[in-house]
């Protein structure tokens, strides 16, 4: 009896030693991709001219893409919460913790994928299976909305351009929208997806990843969907108000095709999330571009709406993730 105790607190010790260990890899791994990716930006020279030059007025715009922050990760706690509600009880403050470790843990990692890890973190260890695949209908919900806004802003801002719709260009649209129309057919659908009422044994090999899925209404994804449209009315006004701040001065009008076009870009596009500052900028140069002919200005936008709503979440997630006992 005392052997088997004794072999149970080394097996504990040695899982709460690799945890700390993976905690300080990822810390280790965010922090120098950040570090590389301020170290490379090329228009500090410009940004500190553009800085001193600035009116006090143009801060105004800057103040409301910071007071937004708040609203637009509340909105991602509030949904995570809902989503894991069937699985686990949270309060929105775990919530919050849990979705601002998710940022640091996906923040190297190639679209983000790697969110998941520091989301399930504050889950129960027997929950964290069907964690993984709630990370996963979490992601499907933001590209539907993604592809649903971006879709015909984009065909609309080519239209705007004058662009003919190349063979490349159409097999792009195709794609996204045989995306959409999976996505949405996938999210709608989760109570036969999750094969509760199906035998055989690759659904019983996938059943504790799947079960979670079976209580799920068209309701609750109607909610989680309403949701994530207006984080994305948030992140899109954030955007707006980023590019007047750096006198990008579009108007509502055009900002309302180009900016969700730029996003649907950024989205079908594999990436690591600490490179996302540059596809940012290099695809809202190509749309925001083709109406304000002012790289360096909109670069700088793109730049500076990356640092605030990934890196300041992702330096505060690290905090959080330190903390984390799990």
């Amino acid at each position: 009896m005392i052997e088997n105790t004794h072999f149970t607190l080394n097996s504990q010790n040695l899982k709460r030693n690799f945890y700390v260990y993976v905690k300080w890899l990822v810390l280790l791994a965010s922090y120098s991709f950040l570090i590389y990716k301020l170290l490379t930006f090329e228009h500090y020279s410009t940004f500190s001219l553009w800085w001193r030059n600035a009116s006090v007025s143009s801060f105004i715009w800057l103040a409301g893409v910071v007071l937004l922050l708040p609203f637009n990760w509340l909105l991602e706690s509030k949904k995570w919460q809902i989503l894991i509600s069937y699985t686990e009880k949270q309060n929105l403050r775990e919530a919050i913790s849990a979705v601002f470790a998710g940022i640091t843990t996906g923040f190297f990692t190639p679209n983000r994928v790697g969110e998941l890890a520091g989301r399930i973190l504050y889950l129960q260890p027997t929950n964290r299976k069907a964690g993984i695949t709630l990370s996963v209908l979490n992601s499907i919900s933001q590209n539907i909305v993604m592809a649903l806004f971006g879709l015909p802003a984009f065909v609309a801002f080519l239209l705007f351009k004058g662009e003919e719709f190349s063979a490349g260009i159409i097999r792009y649209l195709i794609f996204v929208v045989l995306v959409l129309l999976f996505l949405v057919v996938v999210i709608y659908f989760l109570r036969q997806i999750s094969g509760k009422n199906v035998g055989g044994k690759l659904v019983e090999k996938f059943r504790v990843y799947i079960d979670c899925l079976s209580s799920f209404t068209k309701s609750d994804i109607s909610v989680i969907i309403l949701i994530t449209i207006f984080r994305y009315a948030v992140f899109c006004t954030q955007f707006f108000f980023m590019l007047h701040f750096f006198e990008v001065n579009i108007s509502l009008l055009q900002a309302f095709f180009a900016i969700p076009a730029t996003y649907l870009l950024v989205t079908f596009t594999p990436s690591l999330a600490f490179s996302e500052a540059a596809i940012r900028g290099s695809y809202a140069v190509m749309v925001i571009g083709a109406i304000f002919p002012n790289d360096v200005q909109i670069i700088m936008a793109s730049v500076g709406i990356w640092l605030v709503n990934f890196v300041i979440p992702m330096v505060a997630g690290s905090f959080l993730l330190l903390k984390s006992k799990n």
